[in-house]
């Protein structure tokens, strides 16, 4: 049962990280700072809480979601240039996108002995993580780009520009978790109280 559980939430992160990139691309698109960075960057709140809540089940669906947006967007298109577009650009830039930034988180986690629930995290706490993610992901992939190719623009402004983005899509992802949860909460306890009336 729990592994087709996990199956089930690998799934969800992917389709959600699509979901949110398709229409970062195609509704969003104004919002784009340089190329691939953005100034709200939605599909960054799916990543950092697939990373949070899913531990390395949410970042398998998100590596499968990255794949599925590659496929999306033309970047892969013939079968035969799978296996060699993974192993030179896929898995290298996921090590540094997604791999890294969960590896720092869970190094601040454990520092903090949340490693195993998230009972007390803080808010600071997820401030604190969301820099770190957002910091460590787009200095890893901007550092990728530059080694891979001059994508046209200073590094600096590419790590500054990703990082706005990604805390941006963070901070939205959160706040509307916690609107859904309070909103959920609040009908709970309507439901609640009016059965208790009868």
């Amino acid at each position: 049962m729990p592994f087709i559980a996990n199956f089930f939430l690998v799934g969800v992160f992917a389709a959600s990280y699509f979901s949110l990139f398709w229409g970062q691309v195609n509704v969003l698109g104004e919002f784009d700072f340089l190329p691939m960075a953005s100034i709200l960057f939605l599909p960054a709140g799916v990543k950092f809480i697939a990373m949070l809540v899913g531990r390395h089940w949410g970042v398998v669906g998100i590596a499968l979601g990255k794949v599925l947006v590659d496929i999306y967007s033309g970047s892969v298109s013939d079968l035969s240039e799978q296996i060699p577009h993974l192993l030179v650009w896929q898995i290298p830039h996921l090590l540094v996108w997604l791999v890294a930034p969960y590896a720092c988180m869970l190094i601040f986690l454990k520092q903090k002995d949340l490693s195993q629930t998230l009972d007390g995290l803080t808010t600071f706490d997820l401030v604190v993580l969301a820099l770190i993610v957002s910091l460590v992901s787009s200095l890893g992939t901007q550092l990728y780009f530059f080694g891979m190719h001059e994508p046209g623009y200073p590094l600096l402004k590419g790590v500054w520009s990703m990082t706005l983005g990604d805390i941006s899509g963070i901070l939205f992802s959160l706040g509307a978790v916690i609107f859904i949860r309070r909103l959920l909460t609040s009908f709970a306890d309507r439901q609640t109280n009016s059965t208790t009336l009868r």
